[in-house]
């Protein structure tokens, strides 16, 4: 009799299914926006106070083990909250996956940029099928960040294909890193630096994980629908019929591109509120009174007083008040004004209340947590109103072409020359052509660490 396979020898066939001759030329273009886009958030949040911290724990990246380098750089990528994204999937996994894989290709050498396309777009499939199993639930419910959740398995997948691993040593693997997987949530509301670690944390179980299972070290093969297993353990509303049938989706191409520095929740209020202002030419001192309804997910994100970087992130009024005053959300901005008592009264002015309407739809259909009904009231008073189901970046609303080319120009350059941006780009968007990435990413790292 055959033997029933597990959700875990389907995900590896799917894994074993990607080969970089067959990967469409739209997914293998994502995989390098995918990569640079990290590249520039990881030189945003290589300025991040805690990075420097982070780094002076960690030894990263030249005194350090390869676990170690993805820790700080992962966790650095996630800092400015500006980092790619999944919504069906929730969470991040381009600073898991992304910071395991240079990591090893800086390591290993002889790793061409094909070899590290293929590796990312495996991971990419892993992080979504997993993300898209447990979420909205582990998230909503649990409290779970699939940042890290996720990002475990999906930052092992990575690394296996970049050092060839056989099947058991792949199953082994995945197995292991979402077994040892963990990284809660309560940082969106207490703060703290808890909320950038999990990331880096999922690349170093990920690398721990792989590393084990090429010396025979592996884990459960019911690990992801077993009784107490990944699944049941983080999700009380698993979606059962993607647990058992895993399939080859190119689901790196779902991925989003953020715009505003700060949880995705909120930016398909910031695109309303955004859209008005430019629509109807007003400033910040047109409006008085700022409405925003949504699903309760929305209005849990209410906090007129945040205290640090990842309070102010996850705040829709605070968002909202520097978005209005100073026509973008940026994380230098977020913490410029974190003990402004004129943009904490502005703040005052939005409120955030639920909307039946809304409420109905994110339970209808769960990937619409964030959408939002705006309404903008001026001092000749006149009211505007705008309803954002998702915002820009998502597959339905792409950003416009070249939007994370300006992105990684304007990131990068903050601290490196604007010839080595330039050069960099050019690079990663013709990275196939790379036969061994090893001293691209050696120069990287380098420049990486040079911020104090």
């Amino acid at each position: 009799m055959e033997k029933e396979l597990t959700s875990l020898d389907k995900l590896v066939n799917v894994v074993e299914q990607i080969h970089y001759n067959i990967i469409p030329e739209r997914t293998i273009q994502k995989a390098k926006e995918c990569i640079a886009d990290f590249i520039s958030v990881a030189f945003k949040g290589s300025l991040n106070v805690m990075s420097t911290r982070l780094k002076a724990v960690t030894k990263a990246p030249f005194e350090s083990n390869e676990e170690d380098t993805a820790l700080w750089i992962g966790s650095t990528a996630r800092m400015p909250d500006i980092d790619d994204g999944h919504r069906f999937a929730m969470a991040h996994p381009g600073v898991a996956i992304n910071s395991a894989a240079l990591v090893i290709a800086w390591k290993h050498g002889k790793i061409n940029g094909k070899a590290l396309i293929e590796a990312v777009v495996k991971a990419y499939e892993v992080y979504c099928y997993e993300g898209r199993v447990i979420n909205p639930s582990a998230y909503l419910k649990r409290g779970v960040d699939a940042t890290s959740i996720c990002g475990s398995a999906a930052a092992a997948t990575a690394v296996g294909s970049l050092l060839k691993f056989n099947r058991t040593q792949m199953l082994d693997a995945i197995s292991l890193a979402a077994s040892l997987a963990g990284g809660l949530n309560q940082s969106a509301i207490d703060g703290s630096a808890q909320k950038y670690i999990v990331a880096g944390w999922g690349a170093k179980t990920g690398i721990a994980s792989a590393r084990m299972a090429a010396n025979g070290l592996g884990g459960p093969c019911h690990v992801f629908e077993g009784r107490l297993g990944f699944v049941n353990a983080y999700s009380p509303e698993p979606d059962t019929e993607t647990l058992y049938n895993p399939q080859l989706t190119w689901d790196i191409n779902n991925v989003y591109m953020k715009r505003y520095a700060c949880v995705r929740r909120i930016h398909a209020t910031l695109d309303a509120v955004r859209g008005i202002m430019h629509k109807e030419n007003l400033t910040a001192a047109d409006i008085t009174t700022v409405k925003v309804y949504g699903s309760q997910f929305l209005c849990e994100a209410v906090n007129y007083s945040p205290k640090d970087d990842a309070q102010a992130q996850t705040s829709v009024p605070y968002t909202l008040a520097v978005l209005i005053n100073e026509g973008c959300v940026e994380d230098e901005l977020l913490l410029k004004y974190l003990n402004d008592e004129t943009m904490l009264t502005y703040a005052k002015k939005i409120t955030v209340n639920q909307d039946p309407e809304l409420v109905a739809m994110a339970e209808k259909n769960k990937s619409l947590w964030g959408a939002a009904k705006v309404e903008i009231e001026t001092i000749s008073g006149k009211i505007f109103k705008s309803t954002q189901i998702t915002p820009y970046g998502d597959p339905e609303l792409p950003l416009p072409k070249g939007a994370v080319e300006e992105k990684f120009m304007a990131y990068v350059s903050e601290t490196c020359s604007k010839e080595y941006t330039r050069s960099l780009w050019n690079i990663v968007n013709s990275l196939e052509t790379i036969e061994n990435t090893q001293e691209l990413f050696q120069e990287l790292f380098t420049r990486f660490a040079q911020h104090k």
